[in-house]
């Protein structure tokens, strides 16, 4: 299945929703219809499932926010780290790159981001998305790559989020129940996390949604560079 498969479908669920809770859904709808085909094709369906729900999250999250910037004139831009590890760039990435490097030593290395973004005047990094369907495996190494970025004056104000449909459903319960993972962003050193499934939500973990108002707000806060919201926003 291709990704703009995965856009249609989206645009057919978005129709009845004003939320971004169904993608978690979606993709469950979307799985048996892919277990069929990697069978067809002599893969491991499940296997094959993991790796490609995964990456497909990813682009249909840069997707979804690429639309709301370029639908409300915001000038967002939009790229991976494995973009960045390329060697040869165009000028403007090479300078993104540049923006979001950690020094070892003598070495500087991309962090691992799914999803980068950053001012396409400045060129500054505003933030780095780590998406996943279960986070489990990637909280410690968010939360890792936050404190290397935080420990350089370059790079000390670029947020690290968390993004995902929660499939393990570690951030449904508070209180007592609350799960190791979300204490983790809670009160460790990530910024927060952004849901797309109905959970109890928090100052740092949010449903997905709010990612739109707040990464706005990070610009007109004089993060990048004084952009000021439209009069009315288009989601």
């Amino acid at each position: 299945m291709e990704f703009d498969e995965v856009k249609r479908i989206y645009h057919k669920s978005r129709e009845s929703r004003s939320d971004y809770q169904f993608v978690g859904k979606l993709f469950n709808d979307i799985k048996q219809k892919y277990l069929e085909e990697a069978r067809r094709l002599g893969k491991d369906p499940n296997q094959s499932w993991n790796s490609w729900s995964g990456h497909n999250l990813q682009k249909l999250i840069a997707y979804i926010i690429e639309e709301y910037a370029d639908k409300n004139k915001h000038p967002v831009g939009i790229t991976s780290d494995d973009a960045l590890r390329r060697k040869k760039l165009p000028a403007d990435l090479e300078q993104v790159k540049r923006n979001i490097l950690v020094l070892y030593a003598e070495f500087a290395v991309v962090p691992d981001a799914d999803i980068v973004l950053y001012d396409k005047k400045s060129l500054k990094v505003i933030a780095i998305l780590s998406c996943k369907a279960s986070l489990r495996e990637r909280i410690a190494q968010a939360a890792y790559w936050k404190i290397k970025l935080h420990s350089a004056a370059n790079t000390r104000d670029i947020l690290c989020y968390l993004v995902s449909t929660d499939n393990d459903g570690d951030f449904l319960a508070t209180g007592e129940n609350t799960s190791r993972d979300r204490i983790i962003v809670e009160y460790g050193e990530l910024d927060g996390a952004y849901i797309l499934r109905d959970i109890p939500q928090s100052a740092k973990i949010k449903l997905f949604d709010s990612i739109f108002t707040d990464l706005m707000r990070f610009w007109t806060n004089g993060i990048a560079n004084n952009i000021k919201l439209p009069s009315k926003e288009i989601k």
